[in-house]
C-alpha cells in the first residue's frame, strides 16, 4: 500500500526534569564515532558523556570512523536553496562532535518539487541516507524502526525506550503504516490556532481567549468598530481548510462512535480520530454526508465567518506559505488575528511587529448558537505533520548506524530544545517546552486531534484539496447557494471514495466495499 502524508512549511525553552533514571547499556550505541585512536591508545573521549558511556568508548571501541551521510528534504524555516538556517547548521555541528569522524550533508530539496524527487530516488534505490517523510512511498521502500524505538536513546538514557520520549499525542503506535512499522520519527510536531494582536484586542475591550462562538460574535464588531479586521484571510486552500474543518469537527463529533470502525493501519478497532477508511465506509454504505443537518450548519457557520470577518476581497490575495492566513496583514496591524502554524511564529517575531503578539484556539460551538451543538469543544490537535524524516531500505552498515543516530540526537531533549526554541517549532519530546508565543496552540482541548477528522473530507478527492477548495469558494463568495454546495461536495466525495477503494484493493475484503 502506499503511504502518504500530508505537509507544512514552519526563547530559551525549559527543559522538564525527570525523576526517573533508566538502566542504560551504552556499549551498545557509542561507538568507535565517540573517540579517537592513536597508536598509543584512546584519547579524547567527549566531555558531556556520562561517566557510564565514557567507560564504554574508552573500553569497547578501539578505530576511527569516517563516514558521511546526506539529508535531503524541503526547506521549512527559510527561503534558502541551500541551508535550512543557523538553527539547524549548528544542531548538525552538535551532532559532529558528538560523533568524530561522522559528517551530515543537508541537500536543501525545491518546495514544489520535493514530493516527486523523494518519491523518483526511492523508486530508483537511490535515495540519500536520510529524507522528509511527506512523499509517496512503500513501507518496503524504507527502515523499519521498531526495534531502534523500542531501545533506549544512547543521547537520551532516563527512559527506557527511545518511543517513551515522543509526545503520543503526535507519535505512538497510530502512526504506524499498515504492516505495522513505524516508518519515520518526527523532529517537531506542527499544531495551530489564531495569532493574536493583543493591542487590537485591548483597544477592542475583547478579552483573549475567545472561548465561545457568541464571544466570537461580540468581538468581530467590537474589533471592527475600532478600526481593525477581525480575521486575516487569503485565497489558499488554509484558510478555508482549517476554518471549516474545525467547525465541521464540532458538530460532527456526535457521529464518530457509529462511524469509528478502523484504526489507521486498516484493523479494525477503535481509533481516537476518525480515518479515511472510516469515511470511504460511511459514504459507500449510503450516508449523504453533505445533506447531514450538521454538516449543513457547519457550512452555514463557515460562511458566517467569511461573510463577517475576513479580509474584504480575501479570495483575491494569494498565499505566500505554509506557515499562515495572510500574516502580512496580520504583522503590519491591520487584521486582529490570523491563523497560523507554530514555526509561523518566528517569522512573525523577525518582522518586528508593534504589538504583542498572543496565540490561542478556536472558540466553542455551545447550544446558545445552535440547537445541533453538544457543546463539543474546538480541538486541532498536535500533529507529526511538521518534519520528520524516514531512511531509505537500501541504507546500510555504518551509514544506517549513524542515520538511526542522527534521529536520535535530534529527538534527546537536551538537543532538541535549543532547536525548537529557535524555530518556534512544537516539541516532538516529552521533556520541551514549547515557546510562549504558541503555547496555546497544544494547551488543552485544542491540543487534542480532532475525532471527526474532517480535514480527510477537504482532501479525500485524487486532486488531493483543489477540488473542496473550488467547490467551496464558489459557496463562500455567494455564487452558488447552501444546497448547491451540499450537491457539489456529496458528488465530489462519492467520486473520492470511489478513488480510495481503487487504491486500497485490501478493503476489498470489507462486505460494503465488495
Amino acid at each position: 500500500m502506499t503511504q502518504t502524508v500530508r505537509c507544512g512549511k514552519r526563547k530559551d525553552v525549559a527543559v522538564k526534569k525527570t525523576g526517573t533514571t533508566g538502566r542504560t547499556d551504552f556499549s551498545r550505541f557509542v561507538r568507535a564515532g565517540l573517540l579517537s585512536t592513536l597508536g598509543l591508545g584512546v584519547v579524547a573521549t567527549p566531555a558531556w558523556l556520562t561517566p557510564r558511556a565514557r567507560a564504554a568508548a574508552q573500553t569497547d571501541h578501539i578505530r576511527q570512523v569516517s563516514v558521511t551521510i546526506t539529508l535531503a528534504g524541503p526547506n521549512q524555516w527559510n527561503n534558502s536553496g541551500t541551508s535550512f538556517g543557523a538553527p539547524w547548521e549548528q544542531l548538525v555541528a552538535r551532532f559532529e562532535t558528538a560523533n568524530p569522524g561522522v559528517t551530515l550533508k543537508t541537500n536543501v530539496l525545491p518546495l514544489t518539487s520535493f514530493f516527486q524527487t523523494e518519491s523518483t530516488l526511492l523508486q530508483a534505490g537511490s535515495a540519500p541516507e536520510l529524507i522528509f517523510n511527506q512523499t509517496n512511498y512503500k513501507p518496503v521502500q524504507v527502515v523499519a524502526l521498531n526495534k531502534y524505538l523500542m531501545q533506549p536513546n544512547p543521547y537520551a538514557p532516563g527512559r527506557k525506550t527511545w518511543l517513551d520520549w515522543f509526545d503520543p499525542r503526535g507519535f505512538s503506535a497510530r502512526q504506524q503504516d499498515p504492516l505495522g512499522r513505524w516508518d519515520w520519527v518526527p523532529f517537531n510536531l506542527v499544531d495551530l490556532g489564531l495569532f493574536v494582536n493583543e493591542t487590537a484586542f485591548a483597544k477592542a475591550g475583547v478579552k483573549t481567549p475567545i472561548t465561545t462562538w457568541e464571544g466570537w460574535r461580540a468581538a468581530v464588531k467590537r474589533l471592527k468598530a475600532v478600526g481593525y479586521t477581525p480575521l486575516a484571510m487569503d485565497g489558499s486552500y488554509l484558510g478555508i481548510d482549517w476554518t471549516f474543518s474545525t467547525v465541521a469537527n464540532m458538530l460532527l463529533a456526535k457521529n464518530v462512535k457509529a462511524w469509528n470502525v478502523y484504526l489507521a493501519n486498516g484493523a479494525r478497532g477503535q481509533n481516537n480520530q476518525l480515518t479515511i477508511e472510516d469515511y470511504t465506509r460511511v459514504l459507500k454504505t449510503g450516508t449523504d454526508i453533505a445533506r447531514l443537518p450538521e454538516m449543513a450548519e457547519a457550512l452555514t457557520l463557515t460562511k458566517e465567518v467569511f461573510d463577517t470577518a475576513v479580509t474584504p476581497n480575501w479570495s483575491g490575495i494569494k498565499g505566500l506559505s505554509g506557515t499562515g492566513v495572510n500574516l502580512q496583514d496580520f504583522i503590519a496591524g491591520k487584521a486582529a488575528m490570523a491563523w497560523g502554524v507554530d514555526f509561523g511564529a518566528s517569522a512573525i517575531v523577525a518582522a518586528h511587529p508593534s504589538f504583542k503578539v498572543g496565540s490561542m484556539g478556536w472558540p466553542t460551538i455551545t447550544k446558545a448558537t445552535t440547537p445541533l451543538s453538544t457543546n463539543f469543544p474546538a480541538q486541532y490537535g498536535v500533529t507529526p505533520g511538521g518534519t520528520s524524516y524516514m531512511i531509505p531500505a537500501t541504507t546500510t552498515g555504518e551509514k544506517l548506524t549513524y542515520a538511526i543516530r542522527f534521529m536520535q540526537f535530534v529527538t534527546a531533549p537536551r538537543y532538541n530544545a535549543p532547536w525548537a526554541a529557535a524555530t518556534t517549532a512544537t516539541p516532538s519530546v516529552q521533556g520541551v517546552v514549547a515557546p510562549a508565543s504558541i503555547s496555546a496552540f497544544s494547551s488543552g482541548n485544542w491540543g487534542v486531534p480532532q475525532v471527526a477528522n474532517p480535514g480527510i473530507l477537504t482532501s479525500l478527492s485524487p486532486q488531493n484539496n483543489t477540488e473542496f477548495q473550488q467547490i467551496m469558494q464558489g459557496y463562500l463568495l455567494g455564487s452558488t447557494s447552501l444546497a448547491q454546495t451540499q450537491s457539489l461536495l456529496e458528488a465530489s466525495w462519492q467520486r473520492a471514495a470511489t478513488y480510495q477503494l481503487q487504491q486500497n484493493p485490501q478493503w476489498k475484503s470489507e462486505s460494503w466495499a465488495k
